[in-house]
């Protein structure tokens, strides 16, 4: 956060990114608030690179890439270079500790530092319109692996563009330029808020729609296979009674015609009955028609009586349940971007408000600044929320692990 903070302070005492000769010795509150910085942005800087590492590793691996994997993929990117460009921060507070303050050069790397999270707020808003196109628009989809691409530069291109008012401030600094610098980061904040309220709010209308639609199908559906099964088992029933009786009709028949000693006709054709297994206690069609079958003159069977098959269960469509998961889980990491982003831009809003001439003191800054540091955790957490939110890159995930282990 130190990256991005210091235009609305001028001392050195509480302006991270101050830049000049000053050299004094620390106090213990300095040294204090620099050790616990160390600490912070030492594991911000580990676990990020090693977190987002993965990420990459995982999707990259995947045969078949789809926009979603793109965006996830350039946003762990930029994940992974605001976590590695954490060393800024770290330097300016070992600095602290001996007294010092950084060469002037490393001014390049505060502009650098600032891009990338930015760029990472940008692209949070780009895979809220990705999931608003994937979900409520399957048939009429405005992205795809190559559109995401180049979404994914363009958002890199806006952030830079963004920023310029504050590299101009860094290097002309005013309080026209502050104020000017401070608007500009107010602006995709509440840009990609709104975009991630409307288009998660549409795509779970959608996803609440499809689920009622389902569970109604799948009611109706089995009401009818049930009613289709009660009219079958009748209409079996019906159909063996009477074959019985035709059966018994066609025997005495026989018995009669040998009884009076009567000779058939050498074309006549001889009526053979054949019992299988004994009579069954099951009442399903299935089992009493095997019970008697008739066997026609010549041996052949008579028309088979259609035997209703048990109605199987109906499972969910693996790809809306494949949707659903996904955008959950996108959609928990852009609470957690808009929670962990909060704290910066009530500092920004404070800073703001104190330049607009309000009787704001500096201490009550300082702690809001410091508080603001939060925003960094959002650059980690997310291999954190695909690990609980998604099954299979938990899967994906042991499994890269365990290439990884030496033999």
């Amino acid at each position: 956060m130190d990256n991005a903070s210091g235009l609305e302070l001028s001392t050195a005492a509480t302006d991270p990114t101050a830049y000049g000769s000053v050299v004094r010795r620390p106090d213990f509150g300095v040294i204090i608030t620099a050790i616990l910085n160390i600490i912070f942005y030492t594991s911000v800087m580990l676990l990020g690179i090693s977190g987002n590492s993965l990420i990459l590793r995982v999707y990259g691996s995947k045969p078949q890439k789809t926009s979603t994997h793109v965006l996830i993929r350039g946003l762990a990117w930029f994940d992974l270079m605001a976590c590695a460009l954490r060393i800024h921060n770290i330097a300016y507070h070992v600095a602290a500790l001996l007294g010092r303050q950084l060469p002037i050069f490393f001014i390049a790397t505060t502009l650098a530092s600032t891009i990338t999270p930015y760029t990472s707020v940008v692209l949070t808003g780009a895979i809220a319109v990705e999931r608003y196109d994937c979900v409520c628009r399957p048939r009429r989809r405005l992205l795809n692996p190559r559109r995401a691409k180049l979404l994914v530069l363009g958002s890199c291109l806006g952030a830079v563009a963004g920023c310029i008012p504050y590299a101009v401030a860094k290097i002309f600094p005013s309080p026209t330029t502050i104020k000017t610098a401070l608007e500009f980061q107010l602006i995709p904040y509440v840009a990609v808020l709104l975009v991630i309220a409307v288009c998660y709010g549409r795509v779970y209308q959608t996803i609440r729609k499809h689920l009622k639609i389902s569970a109604l199908s799948s009611q109706g559906l089995r009401t009818n296979r049930s009613a289709d099964a009660n009219t079958t088992t009748r209409r079996g029933n019906n159909s063996i009674g009477t074959s019985i009786n035709t059966l018994a009709a066609q025997i005495s028949t026989d018995t009669e015609r040998v009884s009076g000693r009567l000779q058939p006709s050498s074309s006549s054709n001889t009526l053979v009955v054949a019992v299988v297994a004994g009579p069954s206690t099951s009442t399903t069609p299935t089992d009493a028609a095997g019970d008697l079958q008739p066997i026609g003159r010549d041996g052949e069977h008579q028309p088979a009586i259609l035997q209703p098959q048990p109605a199987k269960g109906i499972s969910n469509d693996p790809t809306v349940s494949l949707q659903r998961k996904t955008t959950r889980m996108l959609f928990v990491t852009s609470v957690v971007f808009l929670i962990t982003w909060l704290p910066y831009w009530l500092y920004v809003a404070v800073a703001l408000h104190k330049y607009n001439g309000a009787d704001i003191d500096d201490n009550v800054l300082v702690v809001v600044y410091h508080c603001a540091s939060v925003l960094h955790i959002n650059n980690v957490v997310n291999p954190l929320i695909y690990g609980v939110s998604n099954r299979r890159f938990r899967k994906d995930s042991l499994d890269m692990l365990r290439k990884l282990k030496p033999c």
